[in-house]
């Protein structure tokens, strides 16, 4: 393959992935702008027995991490419609193994 094949899948490629990262950005923006400003992770520690401070005390980074996923959750809805049981989050949740590790057993 000559440099210019080479030059021009290379560039077809960074231009790729630059538009999955512009859409990436643009999925996250808008379903954080549309959001009700209600951060999910929080009722859903208090509805397993834990608190958020208790969660930033525990692991802070780990918190700020989880905040993000929230924020940019697809799962709104089923949070919101979910019984608050001690099981079952775990199916839509991306917060579930944290939610676990903070208000599990010490």
């Amino acid at each position: 393959m000559s440099t210019v094949g080479v030059n021009a899948t290379a560039l077809a490629g960074l231009v790729i992935l630059i538009w999955v990262i512009v859409y990436a950005v643009l999925v996250a923006g808008f379903r954080i702008w549309r959001d009700d400003g209600r951060l999910r992770l929080a009722e859903m520690l208090r509805r397993q027995g834990g608190t958020p401070q208790q969660a930033f005390d525990l692991c802070g980074y780990e918190a700020a991490l989880a905040v993000r996923r929230c924020m940019t959750c697809a799962h709104k809805a089923q949070c919101d419609e979910w019984s608050g049981t001690k099981r079952g989050m775990e199916t839509f949740c991306p917060n579930a193994d944290f939610i676990a590790r903070v208000t599990g057993p010490r």
